[in-house]
């Protein structure tokens, strides 16, 4: 017995013998939390920080303390894991490609709690897609609905990002979202730059002016993807990835900060005009479908007057999933403008946010706004305004409806010298919004055709064949539940895997996911089939040898496999099929080979027939001194007839 066929009756009763990883199954959702009416401010997701690494594969998830909505997490509710911010050292050149990075910032992924989830670690059903750094990253309770409806009165928000958890809005319906009112995250995004009143008494900066200049005499930067570069100690006028830098002495603005668009550069200085406002925060490039991420926070602005104000805040994220969106209401994720300074340094406006809308029917809206926040205006002349936040970023999909997307950069502050108002200070720029073609479809489940479940092969790369509608949807192929790879479905639905590596011999699984605009089908039903490369090896256990009486001869044959099937042929003729218990009828005297070769379910065949000569005479066999089995005439042979071997025999013996 082949050493795999144990192993077969486990893959056969349990399936892979890997689970497969949660993929975005989950469409607009279960609907499971019924529908919800919003008539004033209300928060309704709850957020945990998670405290240790989670690597690929994790199905246990540790978490602090939740926040948000009172109701927390407990088995049975989807939730979104979320790598907020964590790239430890910012690239270059920019625009930051967050992407390439492969550091895993704005990476996101749905899971299911199992039973076992406790207040301090969430069981997951599958297992992670992807690893997430701790501290970093935030689990996200999304409720999923049947219906919404917003009041003109109602405004569904989330408290803003704390350096922990915070700044998502996030849910799934499967019918209508109707907004007459506000759904947003402005302002809920990475931080601003916390001003800081230099006290030193310089009318100007001595030395060399580096961008990161130390505090009192540079400002504090913007917060960004960075997360090592936020707080008291990140100050002087370089920006840090997305988020903007701080002014300089003396009183120059902050820069604005970065998104989909880049911050504008804050104003000049106050002593003498010099170009040192603090730069803007870079735009960041990334896979919208798979990847968004916080708008970055404007830097502050320098002062000594003690009349500054922080950078303003970039916008959080809003992400939702539904059947329809009617209404006139908003959807947004802009940047906080700053507030005007008196006699200190502008500072800079946040960067607007990301808004992912997918929705299967129409979408109406009055507007999708991600714009930049203004930078800060200075109530005095020639002292450095702030930059303006850049825009977000928006990925919109709907079957048609009238939803205005509004992503601008934001204009710079002003100070009160009439002839350049702006002082040096840039306004943000902007980015086009991401727009799928048709509405929101979560594709059908695919079928594998071949190889068929329960089948044995002696091709060590099957060609794994099947449906997958509708046409064009990618097909990904998980063998013995380990991702394999994947294919396009043709224009009739069609597709053909070949197995990049060749297989072992024993039992395999195949199942099938099918994927549109990174939105994955349910999974296949899996097929076990049988890799099966070594033939047989075929035995004659019972049958005349040497010298017969016998007219009719009997034998039976059998193998090292289970389940083949035989061949026969007698005095070189062709093979044809034969039973497992062979006779032959109607023997002449005369020399007789018989050969029998086994065949595999996977059509290996025995390539070292099994051989059996005997002579049939009527001699006395006493006097031929044989060893032959048969004596006398009396043997009783058991007549399953192959009057095929007879004659064929026959017909060699007349032909020669």
């Amino acid at each position: 017995m082949k050493t795999w066929l144990a192993a077969a009756v486990c893959v056969l009763a349990l399936g892979s013998s890997a689970a497969l990883a949660e993929a975005d199954t989950f469409g607009v959702g279960s609907g499971r939390n019924l529908g919800l009416s919003v008539d004033a401010a209300s928060t309704i997701n709850s957020y945990a920080p998670v405290t240790a690494s989670l690597e690929v594969g994790s199905t246990a998830i540790p978490i602090g303390a939740c926040t948000g909505n009172a109701t927390c997490f407990a088995a049975g509710d989807l939730v979104l894991v979320y790598q907020t911010t964590g790239l430890v050292k910012a690239p270059t050149p920019e625009p930051v490609d967050i992407t390439a990075a492969s550091e895993g910032v704005g990476r996101w992924e749905f899971a299911r709690l199992d039973a076992g989830t406790t207040e301090a670690r969430l069981v997951l059903t599958a297992p992670l897609i992807r690893g997430y750094a701790p501290n970093v990253t935030q689990v996200i309770r999304v409720p999923e609905y049947t219906n919404i409806t917003i009041a003109s009165t109602g405004i569904i928000t989330a408290p803003a990002w704390d350096g922990s958890t915070g700044g998502i809005i996030a849910f799934l319906a499967t019918g209508t979202v109707n907004n007459m009112g506000v759904i947003s995250a402005s302002a809920l995004g990475f931080r601003g730059g916390q001003y800081v009143n230099d006290t030193t008494g310089a009318s100007g900066c001595s030395g060399a002016l580096t961008p990161e200049q130390p505090a009192p005499s540079g400002a504090q930067k913007g917060e960004g993807i960075v997360s090592s570069r936020y707080g008291t100690a990140q100050t002087g006028r370089g920006n840090v990835a997305n988020g903007a830098g701080g002014g300089v002495c003396q009183k120059s603005g902050g820069g604005g900060g970065g998104h989909g668009g880049v911050g504008g550069k804050g104003g000049r200085s106050s002593d003498g005009g010099r170009d040192v406002g603090g730069l803007g925060g870079a735009a960041l490039t990334y896979e919208p479908l798979t990847q968004w991420t916080f708008g970055g926070g404007g830097g502050s602005g320098h002062g000594s007057s003690g009349t500054g104000v922080p950078g303003g805040r970039g916008g959080g994220a809003i992400f939702i999933r539904a059947g329809q969106l009617t209404g006139s209401g908003t959807i947004t994720a802009s940047g906080g403008s700053a507030n005007a300074s008196n006699l200190d340094g502008g500072s800079g406006g946040g960067a607007g946010g990301s808004v992912y809308l997918r929705f299967v029917r129409t979408a109406d809206c009055g507007a999708v706004s991600v714009t930049g926040g203004i930078g800060g205006n200075v109530n005095t002349l020639r002292v450095g305004p702030g930059g303006g936040g850049g825009g977000g970023r928006v990925l919109f999909q709907a079957e048609g409806g009238s939803c205005p997307i509004v992503a601008n950069g934001a204009t710079a502050g002003v100070q009160l010298e009439s002839s350049e108002p702006s002082y040096g200070a840039q306004a943000g720029t902007a980015v086009d919004p991401t727009l799928l073609p048709g509405g929101f479809v979560v594709p059908e489940v695919p079928t594998i055709i071949t190889p068929a479940n329960g089948s044995v092969t002696s091709n060590r790369r099957p060609p794994i064949t099947g449906e997958a509608r509708p046409a064009g949807v990618t097909v990904l192929l998980y063998i013995d539940g380990n991702y394999a790879g994947s294919q396009t479905s043709d224009a009739s639905g069609n597709y053909t895997f070949t197995p990049p590596a060749d297989l072992s011999d024993g039992p395999h699984t195949v199942q099938a996911v099918s994927e549109v605009l990174a939105v994955s089908s349910p999974r296949s039903a899996i097929n076990t089939f049988t890799v099966d490369t070594v033939a047989p090896d075929t035995t004659i256990v019972t049958g005349p040898s040497g010298f017969t009486r016998q007219n009719t001869a009997t034998f039976e044959f059998s193998a090292t496999e289970p389940g083949v099937t035989y061949e026969c042929s007698l005095n070189g003729a062709d093979f044809t099929p034969c039973p497992v218990s062979l006779t032959l009828n109607g023997l002449v005297e005369g020399a007789y080979t018989l050969q029998v070769r086994a065949r595999d379910a996977a059509g290996n065949v025995d390539e070292s027939p099994a051989t059996r000569s005997f002579r049939v005479t009527g001699a006395d066999l006493a006097l031929l001194g044989s060893g032959c089995s048969a004596t006398g005439g009396d043997a009783s042979w058991v007549l399953l007839g192959l009057g095929t071997f007879t004659a064929l025999a026959r017909r060699r013996r007349r032909s020669e």
